[in-house]
């Protein structure tokens, strides 16, 4: 059985208090998925920062050395490795910021039209 009596006056009024409610919602992840990913990117930081703590202390030690030609060759390897890698970071970064320029448009053009549409409206009435 429902209630006859709503607290609402209009179905406007019904769906704007719910579409703002999980409006306000959604944004509530904002700050968590920005505190994670900064947490994430300082314990890498560590993590890989303790890798070449161990790299050195190793290196170090070893009474064995490498040859020139290794490490000119390991050398080019890493730094043709990072360009690409670098690259993809470039594109992915792109990529998103395109993605959310398009998705920002596409909501601001939307949203231009339907002011339109309840100027429009309200000259009518």
């Amino acid at each position: 059985m429902t209630k006859e009596n709503s607290e609402f006056n209009t179905l406007a009024e019904i769906f704007e208090r719910n579409i703002k409610q999980i409006m306000n919602n959604r944004e509530s992840f904002l700050p968590l998925f920005i505190k994670n990913f900064s947490d994430g990117h300082r314990e890498y930081a560590n993590y890989v920062e303790q890798v070449f703590k161990v790299m050195r202390a190793v290196e170090e030690n070893s009474a064995i050395k490498p040859d020139k030609r290794v490490m000119k060759l390991c050398e080019e390897y890493v730094n043709e490795f990072s360009k690409i890698y670098l690259s993809h970071i470039d594109m992915s970064r792109n990529t998103l910021a395109n993605h959310l320029e398009t998705r920002l448009s596409f909501i601001t053009t939307w949203n231009e039209h339907m002011r339109k549409f309840a100027d429009s409206y309200q000259k009518q009435t």
